[in-house]
């Protein structure tokens, strides 16, 4: 699946059939997450990937948005530098965004985790002084009996401006 493909087909998974993540795979997914484009290229981000399934199972039930976590058979927990106020969200984000691409391209699905509790989770993930967790991402392979939603989007002509805004996309 070409990148464009995956962008415009991949949607929120939160239910994942019971089978392995292959490592290769999530190694090509964390590569991709290493290839994103950071601020003055300082890459503010580390990567801790996650198939124990008690330790899924711990994660899960610390993040209060994401309890899917603990069903998931893989996830990646997304540090941030906290020296790096001014990017490191936006550097990271473009790390997530990549990884849920390659997911979606390599047949995976995942769903970006926001709540949870940090101090817990750094305590139990052994995370250093300097850095902060930015997101829990599950992976998996899509749960048949338990299909994504689909997202609708808002039409074009509703968000695209041409030189100026109000100067709406031709029909």
């Amino acid at each position: 699946m070409d990148a464009l493909d995956a962008i415009k087909s991949r949607r929120v998974q939160r239910s994942f059939a019971q089978r392995p993540v292959e490592p290769d795979k999530l190694s090509q997914i964390v590569s991709a997450g290493r290839h994103a484009m950071s601020a003055r290229n300082l890459q503010p981000w580390q990567f801790i990937v996650l198939q124990n399934r008690d330790t899924l199972r711990e994660v899960g039930a610390l993040c209060s948005t994401g309890k899917f976590v603990a069903d998931a058979p893989s996830a990646i927990v997304v540090l941030k530098d906290t020296a790096n106020v001014r990017w490191a969200d936006i550097d990271c984000a473009q790390a997530v965004q990549n990884m849920a691409t390659a997911g979606c391209a390599l047949g995976l699905g995942t769903c970006w985790v926001g709540n949870f509790d940090s101090g817990k989770l750094a305590q139990i993930l052994g995370i250093p002084q300097g850095w902060a967790i930015f997101t829990v991402l599950p992976f998996g392979y899509p749960d048949p009996s338990n299909p994504p939603q689909t997202r609708p989007l808002k039409p074009r002509r509703e968000m695209i401006h041409h030189e100026r805004y109000g100067n709406r996309e031709p029909k």
